[in-house]
């Protein structure tokens, strides 16, 4: 049921700093810039056409140190796959005790967000092999 990777998701505490040090060092192009302000969330991505790597950070310090920690610059976040069938996997997921949350895994959803005309979850880490997992649904 999941379909192809869709992006990487890396954490970082400047944003503009790994922006600087990702395009640097991998030679990458930014693709486009975002801002999810419901979710304290800004963000970049780098790379093919759709963008293959997302760096992102949370606008709310305190968010920021819970997920990211004193000590580390950056992260490897989450995975994000593309499904065809987002209902049906977050159906058979839920069966099997899998809980979702946004991307700031501050709030369980009770159903995906749709972002611009594609469907969002993301797995809350501890109920999904501590694995943060987006799956995405385009609805178009």
């Amino acid at each position: 049921m999941l379909g192809s990777i869709h992006h990487v998701g890396y954490l970082a505490r400047d944003l503009e700093d790994a922006l600087r040090r990702f395009t640097a060092r991998f030679g990458v192009e930014i693709v486009r810039r975002f801002e999810r302000p419901q979710f304290a969330l800004e963000g970049v991505y780098l790379g093919a056409p759709h963008g293959d790597v997302e760096l992102f950070s949370f606008t709310d310090e305190q968010l920021l140190e819970r997920r990211l920690g004193a000590a580390a610059k950056l992260t490897l976040d989450h995975v994000a796959y593309e499904v065809s069938d987002l209902a049906a996997l977050e159906s058979r997921m839920r069966g099997e005790g899998v809980r979702f949350a946004g991307p700031d895994l501050r709030e369980e959803l009770a159903a995906p967000v749709d972002l611009g005309g594609t469907l969002h979850l993301w797995t809350v880490p501890q109920t999904c092999w501590g694995q943060s997992l987006q799956l995405l649904q385009r609805l178009s």
